[in-house]
C-alpha cells in the first residue's frame, strides 16, 4: 500500500481531479486518452486524488482500475476517505468506515432527500432525484451499466436531481429555498446536486493540511470542467479548466477562476495535455 512517509520533501506536488468530463470522457467514461499522464504521475509518485460527485462505491471501482491507493473525496466534498495508515499519524475527527479513516463533512443522505422533497412540494415545483429513480432509469439516464447504476445509487452525502419543466425564475426560487434551509446546491454536468454545508474545496483544504504535516511544503494542482468544480479550482495553486464542449462552460469557469489555465482539448485528452505540461514544469 502507498504510504506517506515522515521524510519531508520540498515542494511535493499533489493532484486533485474531477472525474466526469475531466479525467473521464463525458459520454463513454473512458480515461484511455489520459494514460500517458497517468503513467507519469505513477512514475513520479505524485498522489492523484479523485474528487467527484460520484459515490464512494463508484470511486472505489475506479481506484482499483487505476491502481490508486491514495485518499479520495466523494460526493462533492461529502467525505474524505483515506486508506488506513496512509498518513503517519491518524488525523483527528476520523471515523473508521470499512477499512478507511474517513472525515465526514456532509449531511446524511436521508436528510437531504427529505428536505429537498419537502421544499419542492411546498413550492409546487416538481423534482426527480436519484432517490426517486430505479436502477434501470439511472442506467438509462447516465449511460451506465446496471452494476454501475447500482453503485451510483449508493449515496451517502449528495442527492443529484433535476427540476422538471421549470423556468429560470422557478429554478431560482427552489435553489434559494434550499439555501435558506441550510443546504448547498451546485450544478454538475447532468444534474443539480444538493449537499450539506460542504464542497470540494473544504475537503481539499483538509487533505492538503495533512500532506503538509507529512511532507512540509506541498503544491496542489486541480482540474475540473463544470461549475461545481469552482471550490476545487479556487483551493489549489495550479487551477486547470478542462475544456467542456457544453456551450460557454469554460468561459463561465474562467470568469469564476481567472487565474486558471485552459486545455485545448476536452475530457481526458485535455486532462492528459495539461498534466504533462504541469508535471514537466514542476521541479521537486
Amino acid at each position: 500500500m502507498t504510504r506517506v512517509s515522515k521524510v519531508k520533501a520540498k515542494g511535493r506536488l499533489v493532484v486533485f481531479t474531477d472525474l466526469d468530463g475531466t479525467l473521464l470522457d463525458h459520454e463513454t467514461y473512458s480515461y484511455t486518452p489520459a494514460t500517458e499522464a497517468l503513467d507519469l504521475l505513477k512514475r513520479r509518485e505524485i498522489p492523484l486524488i479523485l474528487c467527484s460527485s460520484k459515490t464512494r462505491a463508484e470511486i472505489e471501482l475506479l481506484q482499483v482500475d487505476l491502481r490508486l491507493r491514495h485518499p479520495f473525496i466523494s460526493e462533492n466534498g461529502g467525505a474524505v476517505f483515506m486508506p488506513r495508515g496512509y498518513f503517519p499519524v491518524t488525523p483527528e475527527g476520523t471515523r473508521n468506515i470499512e477499512g478507511y479513516e474517513a472525515i465526514e463533512f456532509g449531511a446524511p443522505y436521508w436528510q437531504l432527500v427529505e428536505i429537498l422533497h419537502r421544499i419542492s412540494a411546498e413550492l409546487g415545483i416538481r423534482v426527480v432525484g436519484f432517490s426517486d429513480m430505479s436502477v434501470e432509469k439511472v442506467a438509462q439516464d447516465c449511460k451506465l451499466s446496471a452494476m454501475e447504476a447500482r453503485l451510483a445509487k449508493l449515496r451517502e452525502y449528495d442527492e443529484p436531481f433535476r427540476i422538471l419543466g421549470s423556468s429560470p425564475a422557478v429554478r431560482s426560487r427552489l435553489l434559494d429555498a434550499l439555501h435558506e434551509a441550510g443546504l448547498r446546491c451546485t450544478r454538475g454536468g447532468r444534474y443539480y446536486h444538493v449537499t450539506g454545508v460542504t464542497d470540494k474545496g473544504l475537503a481539499i483544504r483538509k487533505l492538503m493540511s495533512l500532506y503538509a504535516q507529512a511532507w512540509g511544503k506541498v503544491m496542489a494542482a486541480g482540474l475540473g470542467d463544470s461549475l461545481n468544480d469552482v471550490p476545487l479550482l479556487r483551493e489549489v495553486d495550479i487551477p486547470i479548466v478542462v475544456r467542456n464542449p457544453a456551450g460557454g462552460a469554460a468561459t463561465r469557469l474562467l470568469r469564476k477562476v481567472p487565474t486558471a489555465r485552459l486545455s485545448s482539448a476536452p475530457g481526458p485528452r485535455g486532462w492528459n495535455e495539461m498534466m504533462l505540461e504541469v508535471v514537466g514544469q514542476h521541479v521537486m
